[in-house]
């Protein structure tokens, strides 16, 4: 699987966005990182080719509107138009971790703040259940 995350402009979130890409890496995965859409040309092609568009929010959010936000963005800044509706996005965000990867947005994981210790949490569930591994 290929994963593209997209960094956060929030520095407290740096060390999370390494250890998630981290854990995609180390499960066999190719792990592209964005610098905030600084470069939008050379992240179009990543975005297509894509399997999975990595967030991290760090922010209260209602989970419908930010998907559908989210959708326009990428469909407005990268000219893909209806293509990314079709991908698979993970969020992490301060109380969880969201998906559309089920039928709606979900959300597939609980944290009580976004966090080293709740990653740490996350990474062995995963594990448990063999997500995200290639």
């Amino acid at each position: 699987m290929k994963y593209l995350i997209i960094e956060s402009n929030e520095q407290e979130l740096d060390e999370c966005l390494y250890d998630i890409a981290d854990f995609f890496w180390n499960n066999g995965n190719q792990v592209f990182i964005s610098n905030n859409y600084d470069n939008k040309f050379d992240y179009q092609c990543f975005v297509e080719l894509c399997d999975w568009v990595v967030l991290l929010i760090y922010q209260d959010f209602s989970t419908i509107t930010f998907f559908e936000n989210e959708q326009e963005k990428f469909q407005k800044y990268f000219n893909l138009e209806e293509s990314i509706s079709k991908k698979m996005m993970l969020v992490f965000s301060l109380d969880g971790v969201y998906s559309n990867a089920i039928a709606f947005p979900y959300k597939i994981f609980h944290f009580d703040t976004l966090d080293q210790n709740e990653l740490k949490r996350f990474f062995r569930w995963c594990r448990k259940l063999n997500l995200f591994y290639k």
